[in-house]
């Protein structure tokens, strides 16, 4: 069996959107999907720190800009970037781990 890797670019596009991922169609693989979403936030609430789960969530679910975050959060553009970027090695790596 050969193991395919996580792509979370492309899974985290729909994580904090859950409309977008109902009208998605998956081939059969719904029940496998809805598991990954599931342990993806469990892995978010268990991982990260939250600075990041604020960052990330506005990037990715409220689809803002970094600057538009580092002026909301008080903090420098480089510091958003630098948390997402953590958050996604961090979620890249447990997620990895699971599947």
């Amino acid at each position: 069996m050969q193991k395919k890797n996580l792509s979370l670019d492309k899974f985290t596009e729909s994580l904090f959107s859950m409309e977008n991922y109902k009208k998605c169609k998956f081939d059969g693989e719904d029940l496998k999907h809805k598991k990954m979403i599931s342990s993806l936030k469990n892995v978010m609430k268990g991982e990260l720190t939250e600075k990041q789960k604020i960052c990330i969530g506005m990037y990715y679910g409220e689809r803002m800009k970094m600057r538009d975050i580092a002026n909301e959060l008080g903090i420098s553009i480089s510091c958003v970037s630098r948390h997402i970027k953590r958050a996604k090695n961090k979620l890249t790596k447990t997620m990895n781990y699971y599947f």
